[in-house]
């Protein structure tokens, strides 16, 4: 969880510095995923605890990009315990019409393949991310 709330608050202070507000986007990307590495259902409500609770309206927008069928029968236990506020905020991205949601949110150019980008991005270092990044800058962003 404190992974979780480094990374909203790091979000939050690129946000503010770039653009003068402080709501983020989240997009998760199902691509491989597995029953298997799923986390426990409390897990999961304390995730939700913690995004209603200690950041509401920070979310602009949550999108869900290729959510395997299992997922959905998920998606109905867990949605009981989302603030109604906040399920209009979510956006599963399948298909076409998926697709189109994110070209038309984002620059798709600068976003992960897995979140429906176009761009190779370099790969990820947690080294340089953590201790080389100011906190309120992307990795992948350049600094002068």
């Amino acid at each position: 969880m404190r992974h979780l709330v480094y990374h909203l608050e790091r979000a939050i202070a690129c946000t503010r510095r770039k653009a003068g507000r402080e709501k983020v986007c989240i997009v998760i990307g199902y691509q491989g995923f597995k029953l298997t590495n799923s986390p426990p259902m409390s897990t999961v409500k304390h995730t939700l605890m913690i995004l209603q609770g200690h950041y509401p309206e920070r979310m602009h927008r949550a999108y869900i990009c290729d959510p395997p069928l299992m997922f959905r029968s998920f998606w109905k236990i867990i949605k009981m315990f989302v603030d109604p506020a906040t399920l209009e905020k979510i956006a599963f991205c399948t298909g076409k019409e998926g697709k189109f949601l994110l070209e038309r949110d984002f620059d798709t150019s600068t976003t992960e393949k897995q979140a429906g980008g176009t761009k190779k991005l370099r790969e990820f270092s947690s080294k340089e991310f953590l201790f080389r990044t100011p906190f309120d800058h992307t990795f992948d962003e350049k600094r002068v």
